[in-house]
């Protein structure tokens, strides 16, 4: 089946990039014909596949307008059988005909609901146009050509109630195997996120500046915006009162998991609708400590690893019987529940759905 992947850029890592690889991957070993869309040219080598680009450069900013053009990647693919959009993009298929596999990785909250009558002038032009794309979007969701996939049961039922529409589960991949730890532990506390605002750390650091214990918080600044939070992060650190919270950024993946494996505790302060770090926290044998909410009820399946959101005494009550040694006997149980969100469970379930799909 000649297939075609729509995902804007490619290069910058994450979940998405995570999602896509393992998707390619999964295609190309089923011996599918697979054409990747971008909007600016990947950064990383991609054998074996067609790749069609927009730009043949990475464009640094405008991340609104690298979205809408998303959508217009689907007029390249108007010759392949089968479109899969895995960045959860507005997409549409160019011909009505013509089937799309949107992978959500959340349920377009933010796209379809922004005021944008708040802007004026400048500002008003800039938003406007990518908002008639979502409502086009949201008008066309219900077309039986149009077919979602959610990354959680917490998307799931939040698109269900959005727009009426049945999604089918295949949760994001996760390299289990590579996070595997049997070691000693040290009594730390890890945060591993994006340096970003929606990500709640100004409340982590609240909740861990007077517990006196060594945390450390992991993350990228790969735009001016998120190297403004670290900074104003880091400033507040340093007007606290604690000496055991270091701010680590843009280090590389083998550091990283080094110290998931070391630590003793992982923390999550936000909300999540899967939560890649939170799973492979636990394959590297954390305990996580985690908001009692989206779909971290989910993946962390015991009511006394999830604190009441945003409750700083409940979270800080957890993170010290974590700590302690209190939840290690629900470890096991934690690691087998890993197996659902592995790497090859993905590529098995994604193949088989795209090859029902385009039967």
């Amino acid at each position: 089946m000649k297939i075609g992947i729509i995902h804007g850029f490619v290069g910058g890592g994450g979940g998405t990039e995570t999602t896509l690889l393992a998707l390619i991957e999964a295609l190309i070993e089923h011996k599918h014909t697979v054409s990747l869309y971008t909007v600016s040219k990947p950064t990383i080598n991609l054998p074996k596949i067609r790749v069609q680009s927009i730009f043949p450069f990475r464009l640094p900013a405008f991340g609104l307008y690298q979205r809408y053009l998303e959508s217009k990647l689907t007029e390249k693919a108007q010759d392949d059988d089968l479109i899969v959009q895995v960045s959860g993009g507005l997409a549409l298929p160019h011909k009505k005909d013509q089937k799309i596999i949107i992978y959500c990785h959340h349920d377009f909250r933010n796209e379809t609901e922004k005021d944008v009558t708040k802007y004026k002038g400048i500002w008003s032009a800039y938003y406007k146009p990518y908002y008639i794309l979502s409502q086009k979007f949201v008008s066309q969701i219900g077309d039986k050509n149009i077919i979602l996939v959610a990354n959680s049961k917490f998307i799931q039922s939040s698109l269900k109630d959005r727009f009426a529409k049945d999604s089918v589960v295949i949760y994001p991949p996760v390299d289990v195997d590579t996070f595997y730890n049997d070691g000693k532990k040290d009594q730390e506390v890890l945060i591993i996120s994006r340096y970003s605002q929606e990500k709640n750390l100004e409340f982590a650091i609240d909740v861990l500046n007077d517990m006196d214990k060594p945390c450390t918080i992991i993350g990228n600044t790969k735009t001016k915006v998120n190297e403004i939070y670290y900074e104003s992060l880091a400033t507040k650190i340093k007007n606290s009162k604690s000496t055991k919270i270091l701010l680590m950024k843009n280090i590389g993946r083998d550091k990283v998991i080094e110290k998931l494996k070391k630590s003793k505790v992982y923390f999550h302060a936000s909300p999540e609708t899967f939560g890649i770090s939170v799973v492979e926290s636990i394959a590297a044998g954390c305990i996580p400590v985690v908001p009692n909410n989206s779909a971290h009820k989910e993946t962390v399946p015991f009511d006394e690893l999830r604190y009441e959101p945003d409750n700083k005494k409940d979270a800080q009550e957890k993170i010290k019987k974590a700590l302690s040694g209190e939840y290690d006997n629900l470890l096991d149980k934690l690691r087998v529940s890993t197996s659902n969100y592995s790497k090859q469970y993905f590529k098995e379930s994604i193949t088989t759905f795209i090859e029902s799909v385009g039967i």
